[in-house]
């Protein structure tokens, strides 16, 4: 613990500290995994302030029926959101993994662990600020991502924990507000796309309150949905896709598929 709380210290000394502090709502939130229109799993994320940042919690199930994945991260940020340290372990069609990250010394650096396979690599990427840890259909990547749109910058950046890491630039796109509902009351909702990557792109569709929490995460290309508990999207927007990519699977009408909504309380 002692470990810990000198390396996040230490963190807050390097240049990616000079973001603009913000807050995330304490307490825990419950999400509903969606592929088209069938639930295939369940995530949920929880928010706890530090005194030197946030802890961020989250784990979740899919199970298919050729492909079953779970997850379980723990990941520690500054004040300014910037990511310090992150443990994810998993399971993919029965077969264990684990990825860590932390800042080294001078925070500077990410160390990156990889266990898969049975084979242990390291490897190290630069620590950029407006940085997310993007593991797949993990509400907490995707809370973390909605807060770096909301800031604006003008490179943004996302650590994927597959192969040895792999480290993108990210495309921020806010676009208009659209309404949904949250336990019951019509509410307006924030919608902005994320590009990540640039080779072999894939998008993400953010939906969000004025608060900043997210409500949803659609993957269009995968026609996955990370919906909370209690919410329902009233107008849906037509997803942007990356250059290159198909759209969505289409039912026999020709209409975009969709997915049916968690009932309201």
């Amino acid at each position: 613990m002692r470990f810990l709380n000198a390396l996040l210290l230490s963190a807050l000394a390097v240049p990616v500290a000079a973001m603009a502090q913000t807050s995330l709502p304490a307490g825990t939130q419950h999400f509903v995994l969606y592929q088209g229109d069938k639930t295939v799993g369940s995530a949920d994320r929880t928010i706890q302030p530090t005194g030197v940042g946030y802890t961020l919690t989250s784990q979740g199930k899919v199970s298919l029926s050729k492909f079953s994945y779970s997850f379980s991260q723990t990941q520690h940020l500054d004040k300014s959101l910037n990511l310090v340290s992150s443990q994810i372990t998993g399971n993919v069609n029965g077969k264990p993994v684990t990825f860590t990250a932390h800042a080294d010394s001078t925070g500077r650096e990410f160390q990156l662990g990889i266990n898969a396979d049975g084979k242990n690599t390291q490897n190290s990427v630069d620590r950029h600020q407006h940085l997310v840890l993007l593991s797949d259909l993990d509400p907490a990547a995707y809370t973390i991502l909605t807060q770096i749109v909301i800031q604006k910058p003008q490179t943004s950046w996302a650590l994927i924990p597959k192969e040895q890491g792999i480290l993108v630039p990210t495309d921020l796109t806010p676009d208009t507000s659209v309404r949904g509902r949250l336990n019951g009351n019509q509410i307006d909702v924030q919608h902005a796309t994320v590009v990540v990557g640039e080779q072999n792109p894939v998008s993400v569709e953010l939906f969000y309150g004025h608060d900043g929490d997210l409500l949803e995460a659609d993957l269009p290309e995968q026609n996955f949905y990370v919906v909370r508990d209690g919410f329902k999207l009233i107008d849906r927007p037509k997803p942007v896709l990356p250059r290159g990519q198909n759209p969505p699977a289409q039912d026999q009408q020709g209409q975009q598929q969709q997915y049916p909504q968690p009932q309201q309380q």
